[in-house]
This record gives C-alpha cells, structure tokens and sequence, in this order.
C-alpha cells in the first residue's frame, strides 16, 4: 500500500521514491503543436475564400456570355462593352467574391462578330460598339466566349498558398444571326 506524503511516496517496507512530476509537459506539447494548427486552420480559410471567388466568376462568366448571345424581348442585344461592364460587376458587387477588387478584374469577350476587352484598371472596354454574335449565321462555330481574370490574393498568410490568378469562362452558342 502506497502512502501519499507531499511528492514523495512511500510503499511501507521502508523504501521511498520521488514521484515525477508532468506540470509543464502539456504546455510544452500545445507550443509544439500550435503552430502546425494555426497553419492548419490558416489553410482552409485561404482555401475557402479562393474557392468562394472562383465560384462566384464561374457564375459571373456564364451569365455574361448567356447576356451576349440572347436578344430581349424588343430585339435589343447588348453591345460588347455592356457585356464586359455587366460580367466585371456581377462578379464583384452585391452577393459578389469576398474581397475582390472590381477594377482588377480583366474581362474579354469574344464571339463571331468581334471581340472586345475590359482589361484590369480601365473603365472603359476595346471594341465597344461591337455585338459578339451579329454576323454568325455564316460562322462554323457561332458562339461567344466570355473569360474572366483576376489575381487573387488570400487574406491567410500560408506559406504555400500565395496569390493566385483565377480564371473563369462562360462558352454559349449564339440565338440570334443578323
């Protein structure tokens, strides 16, 4: 039977020995290990945001080459510029990527009856009064691309995870010919 008095124990018979004491190993273990935690954590927030951001281009993208392939019910369709205005704040405002800046975002389109480009920093696009889908009733392939692209940095500094340019891209055929 084992006696209990302050550190040391005794069995009875005599012998006494000095019991070790763990204060301080878990303190010790939680410095070793939070940082990989910390690392950890900083990951999957960075991984999210992106992932969030590449999301809402994806989305951006699409609905922009729906708009530029598609008259509305007055027969209006939307010039080049409008489409590429339209796309970069879609994919910036309102319910938009989480911390993307709208003017870094670069914009082309590109369809059977020209092309145009918002590109990162400008207001204002190339080939503005162009409509992506006039003159496709002759093309082999009448559709209009609409490409995004943005630099995006994360808010996480993780070693591994350092800026990155998402890209996105809206591809629909062409409804309308003249």
């Amino acid at each position: 039977m084992l006696r209990k008095t302050g550190g040391i124990s005794s069995r009875g018979d005599g012998v006494t020995r000095r019991r070790r004491t763990e204060q301080g190993a878990s303190a010790v273990e939680f410095a070793l290990v939070l940082p990989v935690l910390i690392v950890i954590i900083g990951a999957i927030i960075d991984f999210g945001f992106l992932f969030s951001q590449q999301i809402t281009f994806n989305t951006a993208s699409r609905d922009a080459a729906r708009s530029a392939v598609r008259q509305d019910l007055s027969g209006t369709r939307p010039s080049c510029a409008t489409i590429a205005t339209n796309a970069r704040a879609s994919a910036a405002s309102g319910a938009g990527a989480i911390g993307a800046n709208a003017t870094a975002i670069a914009v082309s389109v590109v369809g059977p009856g020209g092309s145009c480009t918002l590109p990162a920093g400008s207001g204002s696009a190339t080939g503005a009064a162009v409509y992506p889908c006039v003159g496709s009733s002759g093309a082999s392939n009448p559709r209009t691309q609409v490409t995004l692209s943005y630099g995006s940095t994360p808010p996480f500094p993780v070693p591994f995870m350092g800026a990155m340019t998402l890209t996105a891209r809206g591809d629909f055929t062409c409804e309308y010919t003249s």
